[in-house]
């Protein structure tokens, strides 16, 4: 069946598990969080050229040339989130809240990690809308995209007379162990999800709470 050829537009969920060294949604509270003030998420495909070999006679005249394929290494992002929210910067940084009287009010900033310390490591979701004409689409209104393993640090952030967008940049990693996701959400074919993927569904995105969720992983 052929389904409608739309756009993704717009940023409106972004969703972040935290996952262990070898790629494991982490089970329990205080693994996951859910924003629905992202302002925008930079994607970037990072690509190794291939080698190029040319051969000339002793005249100048081209005998043969080849070129290598082009390598794909990673994906790379710059992430920028309306809101001040600690509790997601400290699972995608693998940082320490502040807590006053119950509440996460702030964050530590971590410093250079041991050389016997696991890199944290978060899967990364987000949904888009995918528009058909003027519309949401009926059938598939959205478009949820996965990354299922991703290291961040702090970006260039700036504070003036207006406001801060807080700046995270970021690389993937392959993920050979998150599956289809621990949520019940991931692709409709039941596909494992390894370097990234999209896929237009009608599963709405996630709540946000400006809080911490508990992981269940199922995949």
């Amino acid at each position: 069946m052929a389904v409608n050829c739309g756009v993704s537009f717009g940023l409106c969920a972004v969703r972040v598990t935290k996952v262990d060294a070898t790629g494991v949604a982490v089970g329990g509270a205080g693994n996951s969080y859910v924003t629905d003030k992202p302002i925008s998420l930079g994607l970037s495909p990072n690509i190794e050229a291939g080698n190029t070999f040319s051969l000339r006679s002793g005249c100048g005249c081209s005998i043969a040339r080849f070129k290598s394929n082009d390598i794909f290494n990673w994906f790379e992002f710059t992430f920028a989130d309306g809101a001040l929210e600690p509790d997601m910067m400290a699972l995608m940084l693998g940082a320490d809240t502040i807590i006053d009287a119950g509440d996460h009010v702030g964050m530590q900033f971590g410093g250079a990690l041991g050389c016997d310390e696991d890199e944290p490591a978060v899967g990364l979701e987000f949904w888009t809308k995918h528009i058909v004409g003027s519309a949401q689409d009926a059938t598939y209104p959205w478009v949820h995209w996965v990354f299922p393993k991703t290291v961040w640090q702090l970006g260039d952030n700036t504070a003036e007379e207006d406001f801060l967008q807080t700046a995270l940049s970021g690389f993937s990693r392959s993920n050979l162990l998150w599956g289809s996701g621990p949520w019940g959400d991931g692709p409709p074919d039941g596909s494992d999800v390894v370097e990234g993927a999209f896929w237009k569904t009608d599963v709405d995105p996630p709540a946000a709470t400006c809080a911490t969720g508990t992981v269940t992983p199922g995949s």
